[in-house]
């Protein structure tokens, strides 16, 4: 991990800003279990109003147990109405099962200012976990949409509700792509944390063959590997529905536990020239009996190395 960074050229200037959690509510690891996301098109929108000003980069909430696209995003403060006005800015990610902290970089960074009244809005997957504690006090003013936003249901109250929005190069990673069929199922790769610098993250797995091993790609492209294009089907290696998603510069070895989970944690060095590098993650489990090639392959990861 720690030569793959070093010789990283970066294609996109370091951002010098120290990365925080900025504004927050119900900002643990502490959740609802059980309870689920409605939908179908759900816009849950929960307002709150930010103490101070700063430049708001990333918006998260405490969500899993589903698979797709998520959008976060802020929108302004309809104060006529008590509901949101029009979106500031947005970011959309590809969620991963694991319960954890998610979301995505604002493709457009925005402005708050001190005491502004702002809806944090999660367009989110029906049946995922919902990022609430549970009820009771401090649970924030919140509406749900299901028509883009065009009209509001509510207000509601008592739920408490979590979210996260950082200032600075925060860092991401998300999922893509698909796995293949083992003894045990799809062997499914997740992550836990962010990836920034003088910090670590963990690239988690599950329902890999128990009791054996698998190995960890920590690559620096999902395009290209030692000149092929990617993804690429690993056919001819004696496991047809299965596709490499990453190069593979290092490789890292893991046991997979009685389960069939595993972990292996990255650390990113504390130099701020990495910031905005790009990491690529893929499982390879050993399952002699899944096909000839005698390996499975789990979905891909993508991170972005924060400050």
């Amino acid at each position: 991990m720690l030569r793959l960074l070093a010789v990283a050229v970066l294609s996109l200037a370091s951002l010098s800003a120290q990365a925080q959690i900025a504004h927050a509510n119900f900002d643990t690891l502490v959740y609802a279990n059980g309870t689920s996301m409605g939908g179908p098109n759900l816009m849950l929108a929960m307002r709150t109003q930010v103490p101070t000003g700063f430049t708001a980069t990333r918006v998260e909430v405490f969500t899993g147990e589903g698979t797709g696209a998520n959008t976060v995003a802020l929108w302004s403060h309809d104060a006529t109405n008590n509901q949101p006005l029009a979106p500031l800015g947005s970011g959309s990610w590809q969620m991963s099962f694991t319960n954890t902290w998610q979301g995505a970089p604002l493709t457009t960074p925005v402005a708050l200012t001190s005491s502004q009244d702002i809806w944090v809005v999660w367009s989110c997957q029906n049946g995922s976990q919902a990022s609430t504690q549970g009820n009771g006090a401090g649970g924030a003013s919140y509406r749900g949409s299901t028509n883009g936003g065009v009209s509001w249901t509510g207000p509601f109250s008592g739920t408490q509700w979590k979210f996260r929005i950082w200032s600075g190069p925060a860092g991401h990673y998300e999922v893509f792509g698909a796995g293949c069929q083992g003894g045990a199922g799809i062997p499914r790769l997740s992550w836990f944390g962010l990836p920034r610098t003088g910090s670590s993250f963990n690239v988690q797995l599950d329902s890999a063959l128990p009791s054996t091993v698998a190995l960890l790609t920590v690559g620096d492209s999902n395009t290209t590997a030692n000149g092929l294009p990617l993804p690429l089907s690993l056919a001819a290696l004696g496991a047809p529905n299965c596709s490499l998603l990453t190069s593979f510069p290092v490789t890292l070895t893991a046991g997979v536990d009685v389960t069939g989970q595993s972990v292996i944690t990255l650390s990113i060095p504390a130099n701020p020239s990495v910031v905005g590098f790009q990491l690529f993650n893929q499982w390879f489990c050993l399952d002699l009996a899944a096909n000839a090639f005698g390996f499975t392959a789990s979905n891909g990861g993508a991170a972005v190395v924060g400050g």
